[in-house]
């Protein structure tokens, strides 16, 4: 079992890739397009809001993985129709706006304008290569950068946004939860900052990760999130014991007042969710 390549070398992998990148104008046409088609939040009714972001161009794990978690995560939480998609992969290349560093940032401000920060919940889930300084984005022909942890963290203030759930599936994604974590915050990541984590390859499905916590996992109300990701991690270590692999280590956290905050979430059945 290979580990997740080096920027360096899934660049020279991703040199075949044929998607044109979408200009600035292109993708915040696309992301306009989907936030006309998501309702402002109701004052005095608690409701959350999901982004999902694909960073990668290749390989299809990437898009496999963002669309089970629009899914998956979008039941836990019952997010309804009040998800926006990001993707760089090829899968996605004619129907979902790509995603740059600024991109990513443009996103969180303009579905936080169509929440009530101080009731609802931002959820997002990214998934991507990684590195100990943040998540790789890819865009069909350009190069490799970096949506660096602290660009995510100014772009969460910056919104406005009060209360999130941060799941980040990538190598070293740790340093998300190093540094995001807090009272009003749950995150969950599939290493922790020192190490990588795996099925990000050709010819998976879904990562380790994405696997392990999303695919297959009953969602229903009461959700306990401490217990999933126990659950997750018994699983994943089981699987790199296996495979004889360095373990990644995911990581979890979840503030006293988030813990609160979900009490009693409304559901809704996952095979309702877009």
């Amino acid at each position: 079992m290979k580990k997740c390549l080096s920027l360096a070398s899934l660049c020279l992998l991703s040199a075949c890739a044929s998607i044109p990148p979408q200009s600035v104008s292109q993708m915040e046409k696309l992301i306009d397009q989907q936030l006309a088609q998501i309702p402002e939040g109701v004052a005095g009714k608690k409701e959350a809001f999901l982004l999902v972001v694909a960073g990668f161009d290749e390989p299809a794990v990437f898009s496999n993985e963002l669309h089970l978690a629009a899914t998956k995560i979008g039941g836990a939480f019952n997010v309804q129709n009040r998800i926006l998609r990001l993707s760089n992969n090829r899968k996605d290349a004619e129907t979902l706006p790509q995603v740059s560093p600024f991109m990513l940032k443009l996103a969180i401000q303009k579905l936080a304008n169509k929440m009530n920060l101080d009731e609802d919940l931002f959820a997002i889930y990214l998934v991507s290569h990684g590195s100990k300084q943040g998540l790789a984005l890819k865009r069909g022909t350009d190069q490799p950068v970096l949506s660096e942890v602290v660009g995510l963290q100014d772009a969460f203030e910056q919104a406005g946004v009060q209360w999130r759930a941060v799941f980040v599936s990538a190598c070293y994604s740790g340093v998300y939860h190093d540094s995001l974590k807090g009272d009003k915050t749950l995150i969950m990541t599939a290493a922790d900052a020192e190490n990588t984590s795996f099925g990000c390859g050709f010819g998976y499905k879904y990562t380790y990760f994405g696997r392990e916590f999303l695919d297959d996992r009953d969602f229903s109300q009461p959700i306990d999130w401490s217990a999933i990701y126990l659950d997750t991690t018994r699983k994943i270590k089981r699987r790199e014991s296996l495979a004889g692999i360095r373990p990644s280590n995911p990581q979890f956290a979840m503030g006293d007042a988030m813990a609160n905050y979900l009490k009693n979430w409304p559901s809704l059945d996952i095979a309702k969710q877009p």
